[in-house]
């Protein structure tokens, strides 16, 4: 029988959420960048990173082992404030994965990209910074669309849109 690895990097925790209830639903391991060492036993790995600044958290770990890699079935999911239903968003994430990730990885992986959360005041200093800067931008254009007031209100309110359903097509794809 096949055995997964669902693989997690999440620095505030809805790539975390994601992953637990892709393993829950896949009866799969589940193990942080940290813990996953040997994938030597798995046939499928499914890994979960955030984005930041359009880059995925964990990416140094799917390089560090990218040979090993491209020998299994490779799922890699994304979780953002940016909502993947909208296809501008889908394609960003898209283009800052084929910067941080080699040609090979990004032609061998299935990407599924899942809405996250954002809570301002719980950001880490570095963050913090880089909000900063994209609300003074946001702030300073004439027409904002929805999500952009939606990230501009995160200075005040915290915005989760995890939806740990939208990883029900991931979990078929595995399946099928």
């Amino acid at each position: 029988m096949a055995k997964t690895a669902v693989i997690f990097c999440s620095e505030y925790g809805s790539t975390k959420k994601y992953a637990e209830y892709i393993a829950e639903k896949l009866q799969a391991d589940l193990l942080s960048t940290t813990q996953a060492k040997d994938l030597s036993p798995y046939d499928t790995v499914v890994y979960g990173g955030g984005i930041y600044a359009g880059s995925l958290n964990g990416n140094e770990w799917l390089k560090k082992n990218q040979e090993m890699l491209c020998n299994k079935r490779l799922v890699i999911f994304t979780c953002s404030f940016s909502d993947p239903e909208i296809a501008r968003n889908t394609k960003y994430i898209r283009e800052g994965l084929n910067k941080c990730l080699s040609p090979t990885l990004m032609n061998h992986a299935k990407i599924f990209c899942f809405h996250g959360a954002l809570d301002y005041q719980h950001l880490k200093f570095a963050h913090k910074g880089m909000m900063k800067v994209l609300f003074q931008i946001l702030k300073h254009k004439k027409e904002r669309s929805l999500e952009e007031e939606a990230m501009l209100q995160t200075q005040v309110t915290p915005a989760d849109f995890v939806d740990t359903s939208q990883a029900d097509r991931l979990i078929l794809y595995i399946k099928d």
